[in-house]
C-alpha cells in the first residue's frame, strides 16, 4: 500500500517530496492511516486538528490522542475548538455542514505556509457522496464524486478503499479513535454507509470499485459536456454596458435548448422551472429574479444584469438651495439666447415655472408626462418602450417632479408644458444630478 500510495502522490502533485503538506487528522483509522504513510514516505507534513465539542468527553480524547501521535513523531501539530453548537444554531445550517464550513475556514486561515491541504476521504466516502447525491437530484456533477485534487486540497487516499485502510492499520499497528456517532442512521450518510451499500453489495461485491469506475468515466463525459457548454456560451454571450445578453438565435431550435440555456445561467442560480418559463414566455420584457440578478426576456435575447439597488425614496426639494445640493443649476437672461439642452441630461425650464416643492422619485403605474416636441401626452412606460428601456432600467430612472407634474425624465425628455417661451425673460439651466437617486 505505501509504494501504491507514493505513486498516486507522485501522480498528484509531480515531486512530493518538495511540497509541504497540512494533514487534517481527526483520529480516526483513515486519517491516523493517512498520517503514517506521510510519515514513512517521508514527506514535509504537520498537523491540523479540529475539536467541535459535539461528543461531550470523546472529542476531548481524540484532540488528546492526536496530540500525543504528533508530540511521540514530532510532527507539529496545530488545534483548533470550536463551539459548534452555537455557531449552528446562528447560522440556520445543519450540525455537519456548520463543522465541515468551520473546518475548511480555518484550514484556509492556517494555510499559507503549505502548499497541499489534505484529507483522508477514501473510494468509500466516495461512494457514499454519489449515492447521496443521486438521491438529491444533482446531475452529471453530483455524480462525478469527490475531487482527488481541488485548488489546494488533495485526496490521496480516494483510490483505497476502506477495508484496504483498515487491513494496512492492522498490519502496521497503527492505533485510532472510533466515534461512536458514525453508527447514528439518523445520520444520511451513515445509513448509506450501513444500510444502503451493504444491500447493493449483495449484487454487486466490488460495488466500490465499481463505482469509481464508473466515476472517471462521468468525469471524462462532464469534461466534454461542460467544454461543449463553454463553447456554445462564447458564441451566444456578449457584454454591454454591464449586461450579459444571450443571443436567441443559439438557443431557440436546439434540441436540448432548456438544459444549454440552465447552464448557460448556472452562475446567477436561476431556476430549472425558471429557465423553461424564460423559453416558453412570448411576452417581450419579462423578468425573472435570481438571488442577486434579474433576467428580462427581450424579442432577440435574454438580458442578464445584478440586481439593481433598491430604487431610494423620494426625494423633496423646498427651495432652489436645496435643489442645488444635487443639481447644478444655473440662471440665464433669454435676451443673450435660449440654450438648447445638448441632450436629457440637461433641463431648460423657464424662471417662473420652477416652483417649489420639487420631488425626485421614481416610476409608477400610470405616469405620464408630454414628451418635448411632440404633441399630446403620453404614458410613460410607452415612452420608456419606445426609448428601448427595458424593465430592468426604467424602475432606476429619475423623474424631476413639479407639483403633480413630471417636469423631466431625467437622462431622456423634458416636458412640453415647460418649453421656455419667447416671452420668457429668464430661464434656468438645470444639469443631470451629481451622485445617484
Amino acid at each position: 500500500m505505501i509504494e501504491r500510495f507514493q505513486r498516486q502522490m507522485t501522480r498528484l502533485v509531480g515531486c512530493p517530496h518538495g511540497c509541504r503538506y497540512l494533514l487534517a487528522v481527526s483520529g480516526g483509522a483513515d486519517s491516523m492511516v493517512l498520517a503514517t504513510l506521510f510519515l514513512l514516505s517521508g514527506y514535509d507534513f504537520e498537523i491540523a486538528h479540529c475539536n467541535f465539542h459535539l461528543r461531550g468527553v470523546d472529542s476531548d480524547r481524540d484532540m488528546h490522542f492526536v496530540q500525543r501521535w504528533a508530540a511521540d513523531h514530532q510532527i507539529p501539530c496545530q488545534v483548533k475548538e470550536f463551539d459548534t453548537m452555537a455557531i449552528q444554531q446562528d447560522s440556520g445550517k445543519s450540525v455537519e455542514m456548520t463543522a465541515r464550513d468551520l473546518r475548511y475556514q480555518w484550514f484556509s486561515q492556517i494555510s499559507t505556509p503549505f502548499d497541499y491541504i489534505v484529507t483522508a476521504h477514501h473510494a468509500n466516502d466516495d461512494a457514499e457522496t454519489i449515492l447521496l447525491n443521486l438521491t438529491r437530484g444533482t446531475g452529471l456533477q453530483g455524480l462525478t464524486g469527490i475531487p482527488e485534487r481541488n485548488g489546494v486540497i488533495l485526496r490521496p487516499l480516494l483510490t483505497f478503499s476502506a477495508e484496504e485502510i483498515r487491513t494496512f492499520a492492522g498490519l502496521q499497528q497503527i492505533a485510532y479513535m472510533t466515534d461512536i456517532t458514525n453508527a447514528d442512521e439518523e445520520i444520511k450518510r451513515n445509513r448509506i454507509r450501513h444500510t444502503v451499500i451493504p444491500a447493493l453489495q449483495q449484487l454487486n461485491p466490488n460495488l466500490v470499485h465499481t463505482i469509481a469506475r464508473n466515476k472517471q468515466v462521468l468525469q471524462q463525459q462532464s469534461a466534454l459536456y461542460h467544454y461543449a457548454v463553454a463553447d456554445f456560451t462564447r458564441r451566444a454571450l456578449s457584454e454591454k454596458e454591464g449586461a450579459i445578453h444571450i443571443q436567441r438565435s443559439e438557443i431557440d431550435g436546439f434540441p436540448f435548448s432548456d438544459v444549454l440555456l440552465y447552464e448557460i445561467l448556472r452562475p446567477y442560480q436561476f431556476s430549472e422551472s425558471d429557465v423553461k418559463d424564460m423559453l416558453m414566455t412570448d411576452q417581450p420584457g419579462k423578468l425573472f429574479r435570481a438571488p442577486n440578478h434579474l433576467l428580462v426576456v427581450d424579442r432577440d435575447a435574454f438580458i442578464v444584469r445584478p440586481l439593481p439597488p433598491q430604487p431610494s425614496e423620494a426625494r423633496h426639494y423646498q427651495n432652489l438651495e436645496e435643489l442645488q445640493e444635487d443639481f447644478s443649476v444655473t440662471r440665464h437672461t433669454a435676451a443673450d439666447g435660449i440654450q438648447k439642452p445638448a441632450d436629457g441630461n440637461t433641463f431648460i425650464i423657464p424662471e417662473h415655472k420652477l416652483t417649489f416643492p420639487i420631488t425626485l422619485r421614481h416610476w409608477q403605474p400610470g405616469d405620464y408626462f408630454f414628451p418635448f416636441g411632440s404633441k399630446g401626452k403620453r404614458k410613460l412606460s410607452d415612452f420608456f418602450t419606445d426609448q428601448k428601456v427595458n424593465r430592468l432600467d426604467k424602475d432606476q430612472v429619475p423623474l424631476f417632479c413639479i407639483g403633480d407634474d413630471i417636469a423631466w425624465v431625467v437622462g431622456y425628455r423634458s416636458d412640453e408644458r415647460f418649453r421656455v417661451e419667447e416671452s420668457d425673460t429668464h430661464y434656468y439651466c438645470i444639469s443631470l444630478f451629481k451622485h445617484n437617486s
